[in-house]
């Protein structure tokens, strides 16, 4: 009976030890900027980054900036080469006859709502803290 507790415990303890160092240590924070090409900032969306394991999210501040997590938002990010896309940076119209769902506009081109064609990347590691995103507005000149 013992040596089945002492077992028992023994196991219970390597598997809480394991847990802890798995979650330590391993992601990066990770803060930056979404902007157009002219410097101006994305005022709003999610940006999502996809390595094909790890999801992780961020919402867009009115600034263009964002802080990124993976079970909650700025727990920071694994290491890696994530693709990276965005979704919800759309506008809302005016809607006098009150449809459902409200008419938007989309701010940003439509390559950009899709991790398998936004062509938008980061690698990161350790030194990866702040940078900026660039995206192209849906038409040239409009926005």
């Amino acid at each position: 009976m013992n040596k089945t507790i002492t077992r028992i415990s023994i196991l219970l303890l390597t598997t809480a030890a394991f847990f802890s160092f798995a979650g330590c240590g391993g992601h990066t924070q990770l803060k930056g900027k979404i902007a157009f090409e002219d410097g101006s900032p994305l005022t709003t969306g999610m940006v999502i980054f996809d390595d094909g394991t790890t999801l992780a999210r961020a919402p867009i501040q009115p600034d263009g900036t964002f802080i990124a997590g993976t079970e909650k938002e700025n727990n920071g990010l694994p290491p890696g080469t994530y693709n990276v896309y965005i979704t919800g940076a759309e506008e809302m119209l005016d809607n006098p006859e009150g449809k459902f769902p409200p008419p938007t506009r989309p701010l940003i081109h439509k390559k950009h709502t899709a991790a398998e064609t936004s062509g938008l990347t980061v690698t990161i590691d350790k030194a990866t803290k702040d940078f900026t995103i660039t995206v192209e507005s849906p038409e040239e000149g409009r926005r």
